[in-house]
C-alpha cells in the first residue's frame, strides 16, 4: 500500500471519527437541556400555580344495600365468610367511587340476617344498619324504596345495590347526568352493564343468561359517539335515580310496589317495578364497558358457560395458547 494511500484511509478515518465525536456532542449536550428543562419544570408549574382549587360543591349520594344473609351465616363469621367478603367489596366500591361526594350508607336487613359486625372497623363507622323486623327477606328490595322517599329532599342521588356488586367507576353521576340530559328520553334511566369475571374471562352474564338477546333499534340513542339502548333483559341489580327522578317516580303513585312483575321479588324491586315509570336503557353492545359493575361471583358464568358467547371476553387469544401448547 502506497504512502497516498495511507494518508487517504487515515483521513477518512479522521474525518468519521471527528462526525462520531460530533454526533456523542450533540446526544450529549440534548441529553443535558433535556435534564435543566425537566429539572426546570416544578419551579415553572410553581410560578404559573394556580392560587385557588375550584369551589365544587359536593353531591349528597344516599346509597341503600339490600343485604340478608341465613341466621347461620350471621353467628358465625366462619360460615358467613363469603358473604363478609362480598359485602367488604361493595363498600369499598362505593368508598371509592364516591369519594367526591358527601355518602351515605345504609344497610337494609333484618334482625339475626347479616354480618356486619364482622366488616373492618373503618367500615362500621361509615355504615348505618337498619333492621326492619316485619319485612319479608325476600322484599327487602323493596323497603328499601320507603327510605329513598321518605329522604327525597335530603340528597341528590338515590343508589340501590345488592350485597355482591361491585361499582369501580368516580365518573358514575357525571354519566348519569350526561344521560339524564342528553337521551332525549324525559323519563330514560340508565343502568350498568354487570359482568363476573370467571376463568380469567369477563362475561356480561345479563347478556348471555338471555336466550336470545335483543335491543330496541327504534329507541336506541346516541351521546358522545357512546350508545345505549333498551334491552329485553334489564336487569343489574342496581340503580341510581337523580331526586328528580325519584319525585317522578313517587307522583306516579309507584302502583308496582311490592307486586312481583317479572322472574322474582329481588329482580322486580331493583329492575322490573321501575318499568311503571321509566324506560330502563344499558350502554350497547359496542360498547359494553362505558358503564359497568361487577357482580362478585362466578355462579351465572358456571351456569351458562359460553365461549363464544360476543359478551364473553377475554385480553388473551386463549385459541392461539391452546395451539401453542398442543404444538410444544
Amino acid at each position: 500500500m502506497s504512502d497516498e494511500d495511507t494518508l487517504k484511509r487515515k483521513a477518512i478515518h479522521f474525518i468519521f471519527f471527528q462526525i462520531a465525536l460530533l454526533q456523542e456532542i450533540s446526544r450529549s449536550v440534548v441529553r443535558y437541556i433535556k435534564m435543566m428543562l425537566f429539572y426546570q419544570k416544578k419551579s415553572i408549574i410553581k410560578l404559573f400555580q394556580e392560587n385557588e382549587l375550584p369551589q365544587k360543591e359536593r353531591p349528597k349520594v344516599f346509597v341503600a344495600v339490600a343485604h340478608i344473609t341465613s341466621v347461620e351465616e350471621s353467628k358465625n363469621p366462619e360460615k358467613g365468610a363469603a358473604k363478609i367478603e362480598r359485602l367488604r367489596h361493595t363498600i369499598d366500591g362505593l368508598l371509592a367511587s364516591f369519594a367526591h361526594c358527601d355518602l351515605s350508607i345504609a344497610i337494609q336487613t333484618l334482625p339475626n340476617r347479616h354480618v356486619t359486625a364482622y366488616l373492618p372497623e373503618y367500615q362500621t363507622k361509615c355504615i348505618q344498619v337498619q333492621e326492619y323486623p316485619e319485612c319479608d327477606p325476600m322484599f327487602v328490595g323493596f323497603r328499601l324504596q320507603e327510605e329513598f322517599v321518605e329522604k327525597v329532599e335530603e340528597f341528590d342521588w338515590f343508589l340501590f345495590i345488592e350485597d355482591d356488586i361491585i361499582l369501580s367507576d368516580a365518573f358514575t353521576l357525571e354519566k348519569l347526568e350526561k344521560f339524564n340530559g342528553q337521551s332525549g328520553y324525559e323519563n330514560a334511566v340508565l343502568y350498568p352493564n354487570r359482568y363476573e369475571m370467571y376463568q380469567g374471562t369477563k362475561r356480561y352474564i345479563d347478556l348471555t343468561i338471555a336466550r336470545q338477546l335483543l335491543t330496541n333499534k327504534l329507541s336506541s340513542v346516541e351521546i358522545e359517539g357512546v350508545k345505549f339502548a333498551e334491552f329485553n333483559n334489564p336487569h343489574s341489580a342496581f340503580y341510581c335515580l337523580s331526586r328528580k327522578q325519584m319525585k317522578h317516580w313517587i307522583k306516579s303513585g309507584r302502583l308496582f310496589k311490592n307486586q312481583i312483575v317479572d322472574v322474582g321479588p329481588l329482580e322486580s324491586a331493583v329492575t322490573f317495578c321501575l318499568l311503571e315509570c321509566f324506560s330502563i336503557y344499558k350502554p350497547h353492545p359496542s360498547n359494553l364497558n362505558y358503564f359497568e359493575v361487577r357482580h362478585y361471583d362466578s355462579k351465572y358464568s358456571k351456569l351458562y358457560p359460553e365461549p363464544e358467547s360476543p359478551y364473553t371476553l377475554s385480553a388473551v387469544d386463549r385459541s392461539s395458547n391452546t395451539a401453542m401448547v398442543e404444538n410444544s
